[in-house]
């Protein structure tokens, strides 16, 4: 058994969640929640045939993810040549040496903290490469780099505050919108959504920081090895860059990204009432050159939903910015259109084995769409007891995280039964669901960003488990209690 998971460990773990979930509709009846009610029904069993449509189904699923994962790697692969990409590294890296430790601890601050309050994740991706290129040039492990940038974005998702990622389907199918409005309600529980924020941030970074310092005295020196889009600084003086490896253009570029990231991804008007962009993006639109509104022509018509006001972007945008930049990447340090092209393609190929676990992952997705049974699932578990209770109510939604894999349709199959029956207390299960689908994220099979990460550092699924397993048992003690604590005081 062991020596069949030594290669492409990841993915026989998802082929084997794929045939699991597939063997439990033959088991398991279709069900349905009509308010407080369950409507059970017939068995819907996946045939072989339609296992293998699953596939096309879930490619067609995730496309934007596909594209955007293809874009990124083309965009590192690109970098990954340029001298002032290297200068740039390099510096950074020797200015932290040394300072290790707050550097860790800073980066995942940024990146839980960002995806606390996003209106996507997959975005906060773009600078993981960069930071993981970083990490891994100051002699910490892949474990560190993962943990840093990837698990940071979960602990962001576990115990997320302002996100609308997390809490619009979920604040819509429990009821928790704003008193004569449809917008969610996203200060409902915000004592509590910052508890579970700075608990998991804390316990998660104690034993990133433990393993981190461990590390450091190992001095690990395999980054070519271990790094995607590899760029390995020398110990000694870099000779001074010409005129062609300057790094400010490329500062300036990666702050352009980062600050069209920060305006499209943070839901400025629905989390927290700030509506000048899109009252600028409405100005914008409306100007007008005789009868012709010209920013419209030029931006594209607003009715494909990709031409939308800061705060509401789809993330195709975020591709558009970084095709853009890496176009300014090339005029700037003289890449050749064809170059330009080979490191795009080459870039994809890296990139491609990810993507291709991802359309797996999500098979598991179609496959409880195509076959309802997780609503037959939390029905039995909950109804173990007389009332809705929080511990049978955790395990349900866990279940439920783990083959439905994506959040909206968690809450979409749980939400309007938990609310009917939460009584005074809708908006703590409210959270128990988003928690527990964060808690998933850490360690399931069908936890994309975690997925993503291991295969991209080559991390086994087993060593991730071997340093992960002390955090899970002590964040899911923390998240009972505190769900004990707002029920029983």
């Amino acid at each position: 058994m062991k020596s069949m998971f030594k290669k492409h460990d990841l993915f026989k773990i998802v082929g084997i969640t794929i045939l699991l979930v597939a063997i439990l509709t033959w088991i398991i009846p279709a069900g349905q929640f009509t308010g407080s009610d369950m409507v059970v029904g017939e068995i819907s069993r996946l045939g072989i045939a339609n296992l293998f449509f699953t596939g096309i189904y879930s490619l067609s699923t995730i496309l934007y993810q596909i594209t955007f994962l293809l874009v990124l790697g083309g965009f590192y692969c690109l970098l990954s040549t340029v001298d002032a990409y290297k200068g740039l590294i390099e510096t950074i890296t020797n200015k932290l040496k040394g300072k290790e430790i707050p550097f860790i601890l800073i980066t995942s601050f940024v990146f839980a903290g960002l995806a606390s309050i996003s209106s996507e994740v997959y975005p906060l991706l773009v600078f993981v490469p960069f930071f993981i290129t970083i990490i891994l040039n100051l002699k910490m492990d892949k474990i560190t780099a993962l943990c840093t940038t990837f698990g940071s974005i979960l602990v962001g998702l576990l115990g997320a505050t302002y996100s609308p990622y997390v809490y619009s389907y979920i604040g819509n199918y429990f009821g928790l919108l704003k008193a004569n409005s449809q917008a969610v309600n996203y200060n409902l529980e915000i004592i509590t959504k910052v508890a579970i924020f700075v608990l998991s941030f804390v316990l998660f970074n104690f034993f990133n920081l433990l393993h981190s310092k461990d590390t450091l005295k190992k001095k690990n020196k395999s980054v070519a090895a271990e790094d995607k889009f590899a760029v390995v600084i020398e110990n000694k003086k870099t000779k001074k860059a010409d005129k062609g490896s300057k790094i400010w253009p490329l500062i300036v570029i990666f702050a352009f990204i980062f600050v069209f990231l920060i305006l499209g991804y943070i839901s400025w008007n629905g989390s927290f009432g700030i509506k000048i962009f899109d009252k600028f993006h409405e100005w914008l639109l409306g100007i007008k050159i005789g009868d012709h509104p010209i920013f419209s022509y030029i931006l594209g018509s607003s009715d494909t939903g990709v031409v939308a006001a800061f705060g509401t972007w789809p993330l195709f945008n975020i591709q558009i910015i970084l095709l853009i930049a890496a176009a300014i990447i090339a005029i700037a340090y003289k890449v050749s259109f064809d170059e330009l092209i080979e490191k795009f393609i080459e870039g994809a190929k890296k990139m491609s084995r990810i993507v291709l676990l991802l359309v797996l992952i999500y098979i598991v997705f179609v496959i409880t769409n195509l076959s309802p049974i997780v609503p037959t699932i939390t029905d039995w578990i909950v109804g173990l007891t007389k009332n809705l209770n929080i511990y049978l109510a955790s395990l349900a939604s866990f279940i439920a995280s783990v083959l439905n894999v994506d959040l909206n349709f968690v809450a979409y199959n749980v939400g309007g039964y938990f609310a009917a029956n939460a009584g005074n207390f809708t908006s703590l299960y409210a959270i128990i669901t988003s928690s527990m689908y964060g808690f998933a994220s850490f360690f399931a099979p069908t936890s994309a960003i975690l997925m993503i990460g291991l295969a991209y550092l080559d991390i086994p699924y087993k060593d991730w488990m071997k340093y992960i397993w002390r955090f899970l048992v002590g964040i899911l003690v923390g998240l009972l209690i505190i769900f004990s604590i707002i029920r029983f005081l």
